[in-house]
């Protein structure tokens, strides 16, 4: 096959995927046979995206190698880096994958307007600056779709994951988006596998905050994501009522249960003090008497465990639609409470970090061992000095390095490794090409 020579990095990444196409894998090449979720190219390096879950040790390792010469045998290629589609999966029962903090919304009580102050969350994190995703999980009555302005169908990458549907910048899955032929009798595993599928496959796209809008009651969809998805937080939904409140205790003790952390109590559709009732656009139409300007009328039960007090939010009928509302310039009280909400949700979020990973570091989660190994040694090629991110035991990638260096420069001069909880190991490498130093044990 003849090849023109590439110019930008579109161009580049065309002939790339031609290449690729050449690789004998199983029966067909790795772009037929969906092995491949992205090629990415930038400045010279090509980054290949693999779903190696479905690839046994010999193939990954074959692949790799394979892919690597492809790349490297494209005009315009000077490296080649190898990662996996799942990378940063932390390992639970539900991954989610692309999220910084990943927070829960919910009330054992229908009707409490949770799915309103989730959207109006959304909009409000995202005119703070922040990248957000939504995730409908009330498979029985999804509602996010129509607060958000989201439109389906959900499409599929090229290795079958769900492709969030953006709407206005903020990322949104949910069965709306997909399910066209009315509704649906789920069963226990049946909800397990749609949430697995949805959330846990979903290629979020580095969210700073995803929400997860939880279905009322503490059913099957509930159970599901509290104990198996790898929840930061949880905000608690609550009306001005006595049932209203005991249905958020139920709620708050599930999650407390579980070491989810609680970050507030939402004290919602919260009447000024002359007024007798309100509404919501969920359809709740419970009266909603006023708490005190701090929600302090809030039982202790179910704020002991919050580590965050929540500002009420009044009725406002400018929340029945957070797509014309504005909360960077909050105009009406609802849409300053939901600021106040968002600013909370922020600070939270951003003292969830954890370590700080370096932008360079080389994304190593998910490949085998070998292949991580290899990755790092080709990275010599481009610096002395970087990190890797891991989910193996990091010791082993040390050990591998030492032997496969030997005696011969470069030298691994420091290991230090930093424990990332959920997240893996950053293993901050330095290596010297005049140095014959031993390198240091992990911190």
């Amino acid at each position: 096959m003849g090849y023109e020579t590439p110019a930008t990095d579109d161009e580049i990444k065309t002939a790339v995927i031609d290449r690729t196409r050449e690789v004998a894998i199983a029966d067909g090449d790795p772009v037929s046979e969906q092995l491949l979720e992205d090629v990415c190219v930038e400045d010279g390096v090509v980054t290949f995206t693999v779903a190696f879950e479905r690839l046994n040790r010999t193939l990954s390792e074959r692949l790799t190698e394979q892919l690597r010469g492809a790349g490297l045998a494209t005009t315009g290629v000077e490296h080649v880096r190898v990662e996996a589609a799942d990378a940063d999966a932390p390992e639970s029962g539900l991954p989610v994958t692309g999220v910084g903090s990943l927070i829960a919304v919910g009330s054992a009580k229908g009707g409490v307007g949770k799915t309103t102050v989730t959207a109006a969350l959304a909009r409000a994190l995202d005119e703070s600056g922040l990248d957000v995703a939504v995730f409908d999980a009330n498979v029985y009555a999804p509602d996010v779709p129509d607060l958000l302005g989201a439109a389906g169908p959900v499409q599929t990458t090229p290795t079958g994951r769900p492709e969030p549907v953006v709407a206005d910048g903020i990322e949104v899955v949910s069965m709306e988006l997909i399910a066209d032929d009315g509704p649906v009798a789920w069963r226990g595993a049946m909800v397990h596998d749609v949430l697995k599928d949805l959330l846990g496959n979903a290629p979020w796209s580095d969210r700073d905050v995803l929400l997860v809008d939880l279905p009322p009651g503490i059913g099957d969809a509930v159970y599901t994501i509290v104990q198996q998805a790898p929840l930061d937080g949880a905000l608690l939904v609550s009306t001005p009522t006595d049932a209203g409140a005991r249905a958020t205790e139920r709620t708050g003790a599930l999650f407390t249960a579980n070491d989810v952390d609680t970050i507030g109590v939402v004290p919602n559709m919260v009447a000024p003090e002359d007024t007798d009732n309100g509404s919501d656009s969920d359809g709740d139409s419970e009266v909603a008497g006023p708490f005190d300007a701090t929600g302090d009328d809030l039982p202790d039960e179910i704020q002991e465990d919050a580590s965050e007090t929540i500002d009420p939010i009044p009725f406002d009928p400018a929340l029945r639609d957070p797509t014309t509302s504005s909360f960077a310039n909050p105009s009406t009280p609802g849409e300053a409470a939901i600021a106040k909400l968002a600013d909370a949700v922020a600070a939270f979020a951003a003292g969830d970090d954890g370590p700080q990973v370096p932008d360079d570091a080389v994304d190593l989660r998910g490949l085998p061992a070998e292949t991580a190994a290899q990755q790092t040694l080709t990275e010599l090629a481009l610096r002395d000095e970087f990190g890797v991110l891991l989910r193996h035991d990091p010791d082993e990638l040390i050990t591998t390095l030492e032997d496969s260096l030997g005696s011969a420069t470069p030298t691994l001069t420091r290991a230090n490794v930093v424990d990332l909880e959920r997240d893996g190991w950053l293993v901050e490498l330095q290596f010297d090409h005049d140095s014959t130093a031993v390198s240091e044990s992990p911190a």
